[in-house]
């Protein structure tokens, strides 16, 4: 009984993370083809040096 209940919880969180990655896979997409004034901003070394 326990196992089943356990098994349908991994299910249900193996397809929340699967919705959830696609939809991140989406937007970053959708984000990367915003015109000029709403693209992603490229920060430049010396204020994030730790990005090197």
């Amino acid at each position: 009984m326990e196992k089943d209940i356990i098994k349908k919880h991994l299910k249900v969180l193996f397809v929340i993370y699967a919705v959830l990655g696609v939809m991140f896979c989406v937007a970053s997409y959708i984000i990367d083809r915003l015109p000029t004034p709403y693209h992603k901003r490229t920060i430049s070394l010396e204020v994030t040096p730790w990005l090197k």
